[in-house]
Formats: C-alpha cells, structure tokens, sequence
C-alpha cells in the first residue's frame, strides 16, 4: 500500500485523487484549502467523460493544510499539482513538512517547462518525476467538470545523485496506481519532449484565451487562431529546437484541434474569472527565457508574456501583496 498525498484540489488535482483511490494499492489524502467545509459536508460531485456522473466523492483523508497532513505519512508519493506561481511563492517549499529524505518520491502534476530543477536542488536525495496531465478538468466550487479522456503522462526529471533505473521503477510504480482502465497512464520516455509538445497549447491558446476573456471555441469563431495563436506556436517550436526538441508539425494543428465541440476555458482564463493568480512564470516566462539564453526571436511570446505580468500585478494589487501610493508619483520633465 502506498501512501500518496495530493497538495492542490483544483480540477487535475481532485481527478488524479479519484483515479488514485479506486486502487487497491494506494491510500489518499488530499489537501484541500477553499473549498474544505463544502468537501466535508457533501464531497466532491464529478461529472466526468471517463467516470460519468458521481454525486459524491470524498478522499480517504482531507485535510486543511500540507502540515497537518502530515499525521496521515510518512508518503511514498507526494503529488503536487498546485498552480505553479514562483513569482508568488516556491512550490518546493510548500511540501518541505512531507517530504521525507530519500523516500518521498514528488511528482509534478504541474504545468511548465524546466519546472524540475528547484525540487532537485532542495530534495537531492529524492526522486522527482514530471507528470504531464491532458484532461480539461475545471473545479467551481467542489464542482468538478471534466469534459477530456485523461491522460498522464510520467516520467523522471533526472536526478544524478538517483540511479537511473530506480528513477524510473518509482515511475512505474506510480502508473501502476493512477492506471485503471478508464483514463491513459503512461511512461513518459523523453520529459523535455512532453513539456514542449504541452507548451504548443498552454503558451498559446492558454494565455491567448486569458487575454482576451473568451474560451478557445469563441477564440476560433472570432479569427484568433489564425490572427494570433498560430504565430506564437510558431515560435514555441523555434524556441522548443533551440532546447534541443524538435517538434511534430502535427503538433499545432492537434493542439488546436484538442477541445473540438466544446466552449472550453483553459486554466488561465479560469483563474482570471476566479480572482487567482496565473502561472505565467513557467510557461510563458521561463519559455521566453530559454529563447533569449539561445537566441531566438520570439517577439508574440515576448508580448504575451509581459502582459500577462501586468494581469498577475493587477491581482497581487487586489490581494493586497503590492501596495501602490495614494497618488501616483510624477515622472513629468520639462525640456530645456
């Protein structure tokens, strides 16, 4: 029996713990923060393509916090699949309280390129894999709508201090818990590869979508595809090469093609409805990041990037994190 904690119960979180607890192998506990007292009182209800219609689900432990969880460890598995906000707080020091030294294996449940890096360096004796989710699961409210097959990719950040075969057996093991016939758990061969071919879409339609506050079918219908989101896949597929991944041209045209018949609202248009923070870091920033390290013009990516950081300081102003001066300093000159 594995111990798994899931910290993060937006929709992939509260899906990967269901998928989790229908097996024999594991034990869940699931961190849940603003929606705890309605979880308490009436669970989760899931309407879901691959489970259908639950009306209620509630984990086999739910708790407040990551420190009160651990009463229910130490975990095999400490699975993360909170929204990624570096600029807001380290993801790898939310978990510090769970993580025991080489036995906790952390998984990433998370989006992002290059994402696996801080764990390593803070847990250098922990396995650390990368799990790359295609579900389109939304949660409003301990509501869960989940309108995509899931699909999970899982493979292994490598670590050099790990052995690689023990790497990839915490890997299998892993799947060997989430697989259970009605959704796709897979072992993820190449990390670097997934994570650029996800970035096709959430460093485009994602953001592009948040933007301009409509979902990825009005975004189609109303000419952004072809004005806006193609020219940007373009680039992530410059930038994808100069890291040393070389994408399908297919690619574009799936990712566009992945959300077919539904009006779908990606993350960072639903956090923007919400009042959340966005993960801008991750995917657009750190993105743009390896493009200028390898010289890569990427001028779309670029502007989406820094308006999306005006969005994220907006939020931070209404959360109270930045606080402006009464009135706004004066930058005038006159000229001599």
């Amino acid at each position: 029996m594995y111990k798994i904690l899931i910290v993060g119960s937006g929709g992939v979180g509260v899906m990967a713990a269901y998928a989790l607890d229908l097996s024999p192998l594991a034990e869940v506990t699931v961190v849940v923060r603003s929606d705890y007292d309605i979880v308490q009182e009436r669970g989760y209800k899931i309407e879901s393509v691959d489970y259908g219609k639950i009306e209620k689900y509630t984990p086999s432990h739910v708790v407040k916090t990551v420190s009160e969880a651990a009463k229910f460890g130490p975990f095999d598995y400490v699975v993360v699949s909170t929204k990624n906000t570096p600029d807001i707080f380290k993801t790898e020091d939310l978990v510090d309280a769970v993580v025991t030294p080489e036995k906790t294996t952390i998984v990433l449940l998370q989006n992002g390129i290059h994402i696996g890096e801080p764990f390593i360096e803070k847990y250098p004796g922990n396995i650390v894999l990368s799990g790359v989710s295609m579900i389109s699961s939304t949660n409003y409210n301990a509501d869960i709508t989940h309108t995509s097959q899931d699909s999970l990719a899982i493979g292994y950040f490598n670590n050099e201090n790990i052995a690689t075969q023990a790497q990839k057996d915490s890997a299998m093991s892993f799947i060997e818990c989430y697989h259970n016939g009605k959704n796709h758990c897979y072992y993820d061969e190449n990390v670097n590869f997934t994570r650029w071919r996800k970035l096709v879409y959430n460093a485009t339609l994602n953001p592009i979508c948040a933007l301009t506050g409509v979902d990825v079918g009005r975004l189609e219908i109303f000419g952004g595809n072809d004005t806006l989101v193609r020219a940007a896949m373009k680039e992530v597929y410059a930038v994808a090469a100069s890291d040393g991944v070389d994408l399908p041209t297919e690619v574009a045209d799936i990712m566009l093609a992945s959300d077919d018949g539904v009006y779908y609202a990606p993350s960072m248009l639903v956090d923007i409805i919400k009042g959340n923070y966005i993960e801008v870091e991750v995917i657009v920033g750190n993105t743009v990041r390896v493009a200028q390290k390898n010289g890569v013009e990427a001028p779309m990516l670029s502007l989406i990037y820094h308006l999306l950081q005006v969005v994220q300081k907006k939020t931070m102003e209404l959360k109270g994190r930045i606080v402006l001066p009464e009135q706004r300093p004066d930058h005038s000159f006159k000229l001599e």
